[in-house]
């Protein structure tokens, strides 16, 4: 997925009112989150943070999050959520999954929702590789998916070769079920598995 295709996305919707859409994230409950306390992660790197749900209701949870998003603008917006909350990052950095240029080992987990299914599958093979790695050992990947709608499958599109829908936009969707998803984390150990309430496959994988 090209870096300037989220970017020009981010800068259309700026000002669209991203406190509201963030607010039932602020202190949730999840058993993933509980998870995570279960098994003393600290810091957490939000990779694709988009507009920061994830890591508001994490750094609301007492974690340290670093956001990392291709898009300056969406880890500005980020910032700009938590401080609402009077909550601040632990770090921010504007790079891509696939190269995020951290150390190796530098989080206790990293949680990535609905990232890798936005770019063809040689692709996520690679982000998933470069998110393991900076992952401490025995560190924790959240991992979540998300499963076409109707929608999803109206719009005009390409199919590409490994079956991943191209828009006319140029954002790139493959489709993601439970058991291709398992297929493309074969490598790292499953701990947990469970449905997010829009249908998404989420998973919690062991470095």
């Amino acid at each position: 997925m090209p870096e300037d295709f989220w970017e020009r996305s981010w800068k259309r919707d700026r000002d669209r009112d991203f406190l509201s859409y963030a607010k039932p994230y602020y202190r949730l409950t999840s058993p993933e989150i509980e998870f995570f306390r279960e098994h003393h992660v600290r810091s957490v790197c939000d990779a694709g943070c988009g507009y920061g749900a994830y890591a508001l209701a994490l750094a609301s949870n007492g974690f340290d999050v670093t956001a990392l998003d291709v898009s300056q603008t969406a880890v500005e917006i980020t910032g700009r959520v938590l401080a609402r909350y009077g909550l601040k990052l632990a770090g921010h950095k504007t790079a891509s999954v696939l190269d995020t240029g951290f150390p190796d080992g530098s989080f206790d987990a990293v949680v990535c929702f609905s990232v890798l299914d936005h770019m063809a599958v040689p692709d996520a093979e690679t982000a998933l590789q470069e998110l393991t790695r900076i992952t401490r050992p025995g560190g924790l990947l959240l991992l979540a998916f998300d499963t076409p709608d109707e929608g999803d499958l109206s719009r005009e599109h390409t199919v590409l070769p490994d079956g991943s829908i191209q828009y006319a936009s140029g954002m790139v969707f493959h489709p993601y079920d439970a058991p291709a998803a398992e297929r493309l984390l074969s490598d790292l150990p499953i701990l947990r598995r469970n449905t997010g309430p829009r249908g998404e496959n989420i998973f919690i994988v062991e470095k």
